[in-house]
């Protein structure tokens, strides 16, 4: 076990620390990253550590669901923009074009385990801002849609839990 800490990193920007309960991973085409998760607030928050092909930090903080219809799209129109990968396709949400950041199919280990359970997924980047809209489509579910955070890599810490903990 580990906890987690991020300056700053809670929704409403106050510091966010949660024990790390469930260690997880992702996988497309050669990348493998890594999901950590915990309770914060009565909420599952996850947090993505990617090491390639660059260094990042994503996180998904907010309890708070989205619907296609909340993005105006269609899942013929998220085909489309996955079969075109255009740097210029876009989502409206919160009166704002949330430019298309990436589509993939990517597979989920959990607990690291496993031949992966495939989910396709798509990012959408707020301009000017931190945050993604991450759309996942899992087989046989309907699509889900959080609001995730690119975290700052200097404003995170992750400590080793104490011994016995």
């Amino acid at each position: 076990r580990v906890l987690f800490r991020s300056s700053a990193g809670a929704e409403d920007f106050s510091d966010l620390d949660f024990p790390v309960d469930r260690r997880s991973s992702y996988q497309s085409s050669t990348h493998r990253w890594v999901d950590l998760s915990g309770e914060f607030r009565g909420t599952r928050v996850y947090l993505e550590v990617y090491r390639h092909p660059q260094p990042d930090l994503i996180g998904i903080l907010s309890p708070r669901k989205l619907t296609l219809a909340d993005i105006g799209a269609t899942e013929d129109a998220l085909g489309d923009i996955d079969s075109r990968q255009d740097p210029s396709a876009f989502v409206e949400f919160e009166g704002k074009r949330w430019q298309w950041e990436s589509s993939r199919e990517i597979h989920y280990f959990e607990n690291d385990l496993g031949n992966g359970e495939g989910l396709y997924r798509w990012l959408f980047r707020e301009p000017g801002g931190s945050r993604l809209l991450c759309v996942e489509k899992w087989e046989d579910e309907p699509f889900e849609i959080r609001i995730a955070r690119r975290l700052n890599p200097p404003d995170v810490t992750i400590y080793p839990a104490a011994k016995g903990a």
